[in-house]
């Protein structure tokens, strides 16, 4: 097939998923002019529930803190919650599955636009604000991992001029279609991040940070979805996030560098668990402190976790083995005084500069077959904020102070 022919296959197979987005929702659409609820005053405290229907479709069953069945979106909320983080990949459907790194995958009909837009009401129902998170990928994506979406990859036989064209208009194209679905069921994002944990880049190996091409193509992509949430919905904030909250070389080095190339953005996103960063909570408040005096940003915690059990329901160790460089014991009071303390102290870097912060899989209890991905198990049920039972643990208090 010719190079201009491949184009012209590739834009109309944009457009094609253009469509099949739009049509994804599920529920009449409100007024189009709805725009974001506006932002509470004060400290926003979240969590990632994006993997809440596949617990419940898996026999995973929620409690309230008396043990009272209970929605686990009420329970959050009641107690305070007012974020919900909801990632989403990209989806090629039944004939064509998707496929992450290195053949991880997930099971059809979870994570992708048609789940996420149905978490998003629920959500919405319960008043909270919406992060959303677009991977750009058929799964997990990290610094390391940015594996081009499957029914993407056919630019792989275009020249490199080429592919990172059809590349960057496949950007637009997905972030403007996830948009207009969410603004059409009245259910517009806060903030919509744009990658995760992207300090490596995005759509490897094009737009891989580790060279100056990588960094052009990089901010030709991150413009491109910057412009399509922009044009959907002005008042949606842009965050770009990395990992290893409190490493001020990395932070310097990719937002430098990402200002010199012209890369809009409005918040830092940033991951802070204290095993990984073996930082306690004063380190990594006074580093927020420092990055928005030196780039003037808003800041938000877009993962945080600790251990309540030293090990899984399955009695292993998971995937935080221990609590890094704090002193916050591995019991329910050791997570609640972490979160209270973690709020308290974030909350108080300099011009409130730290907008928020979002615990990590806080509703992934123990279910049937749900893992980190087919197969696989939870290294996560010991961090959630539901104990292996389904029950409200009490460091869901802490979003009370918020």
């Amino acid at each position: 097939m010719s190079a201009w022919l491949t184009t012209l296959v590739l834009v109309a197979a944009s457009l094609a998923g253009f469509t099949a987005v739009q049509g994804a929702q599920a529920s009449p659409p409100r007024e189009p002019e709805q725009r974001p609820r506006p932002a509470a005053d004060g400290f926003a405290g979240g969590g990632d529930l994006t993997m809440l229907n596949w617990v419940e479709d898996s026999g995973g069953r929620y409690h309230d803190e008396h043990g009272r069945p209970a929605d686990p979106v009420r329970v959050l909320a009641d107690n305070g919650m007012d974020l919900a983080r909801l990632r989403v990949y990209t989806e090629t459907g039944p004939d064509n599955p998707r496929i992450g790194h290195p053949n991880s995958y997930l099971p059809d009909g979870y994570q992708d636009t048609p789940d996420m837009l149905d978490l998003a009401r629920r959500v919405d129902r319960q008043g909270m604000d919406i992060q959303l998170t677009l991977h750009y990928s058929d799964y997990w994506s990290n610094g390391e991992i940015q594996d081009i979406p499957k029914e993407w990859r056919d630019v792989t036989a275009l020249p490199d001029d080429q592919a990172v064209a059809a590349l960057e208009q496949h950007v637009r194209d997905y972030t403007r279609a996830t948009m207009l679905a969410l603004r059409d069921q009245g259910t517009l994002p806060a903030s919509v991040s744009l990658g995760n944990e992207m300090h490596g880049g995005i759509l490897f190996p094009y737009a891989a940070t580790t060279s100056e091409q990588g960094w052009e193509n990089l901010s030709r992509f991150l413009r491109a979805g910057y412009e399509a949430v922009k044009e959907v919905s002005p008042s949606t904030d842009v965050i770009l996030h990395l990992d290893d909250g409190g490493n001020m070389d990395k932070y310097e080095w990719f937002f430098s560098t990402a200002e010199a190339h012209g890369i809009p953005y409005d918040v830092i996103g940033s991951s802070y668990y204290p095993f990984w960063t073996g930082k306690d909570i004063p380190t990594v408040a006074a580093f927020y402190d420092q990055l928005h005096d030196r780039f003037g940003k808003d800041i938000m915690v877009m993962e945080t976790g600790i251990n309540w059990n030293p090990l899984t329901h399955e009695g292993v160790e998971g995937q935080l083995t221990d609590n890094g460089g704090v002193s916050y014991p591995e019991t329910p009071q050791g997570q609640h005084d972490f979160l209270v303390d973690l709020f308290g102290q974030l909350g108080q870097v300099g011009d409130g500069a730290v907008r928020g912060a979002i615990y990590w899989d806080p509703v992934m209890i123990p279910a049937d077959g749900v893992g980190w991905e087919v197969g696989q198990p939870n290294v996560v049920s010991n961090t959630t904020l539901f104990d292996f039972d389904g029950r409200a643990l009490p460091a869901l208090r802490a979003y009370r102070t918020t």
